[in-house]
């Protein structure tokens, strides 16, 4: 059975970060469900870029258990908005509990925070993110892996963010193949 992946998102998400996973995946065969948490089909990016989800928050959390990952891309207010939903927050650890990929870029790693999925290990967001304390180790990387948790630093970095998600899925030759078909590595 193939891989699939959540990604959420809410008013305010970061465009390219949330689009970028979504498309990368979905080039490796990736089922990718882009899910709106605030209860509305149609979602405005932080660039009022509007994106219709395929699920909203309600319906996904119900098959939570066969997403193999959950993605948090950063924006404002998104990021903040999925960190302050108890909801999400429960979902987000459900989906650690599991010992199933959790993965925020940019701001989105403070939800991570709330959830505190980032004690005890390596970590990074857009700078400020997070405090600093509530990792491990805040590293400047752009893309870090612990375990189960990926985090990376910003818009620059959602295609290496979404490289490292494959390769976490275990579909490192998918992830190499893209790298070198989208002109990423030469």
């Amino acid at each position: 059975m193939g891989k699939s992946v959540l990604v959420l998102c809410c008013e305010g998400f970061e465009e390219i970060e949330a689009l970028t996973v979504v498309d990368v995946l979905r080039r490796a065969g990736v089922t990718v469900t882009l899910c709106s948490v605030e209860g509305r089909e149609l979602m405005k990016g932080s660039h009022n870029i509007y994106v219709k989800s395929d699920k909203l928050f309600g319906e996904a959390e119900k098959e939570g258990r066969g997403y193999d990952a959950v993605v948090l891309p950063g924006g404002l207010p998104n990021a903040y908005t999925l960190r302050d939903s108890s909801d999400v927050v429960a979902c987000v650890k459900k989906f650690a509990e599991d010992g199933k990929l959790v993965c925020a870029i940019c701001a989105a790693p403070c939800v991570l925070e709330r959830a505190g999925l980032l004690s005890g290990r390596k970590a990074t967001s857009y700078p400020g993110m997070v405090k600093k304390e509530s990792c491990g180790a805040y590293l400047e990387d752009k893309v870090v892996r612990d375990g189960k948790i990926i985090t990376s630093r910003g818009p620059g970095t959602a295609l290496p963010f979404s490289y490292e998600i494959l390769r976490a899925l275990g579909l490192e030759s998918d992830a190499d193949k893209l790298e070198k078909n989208m002109i990423y590595k030469v």
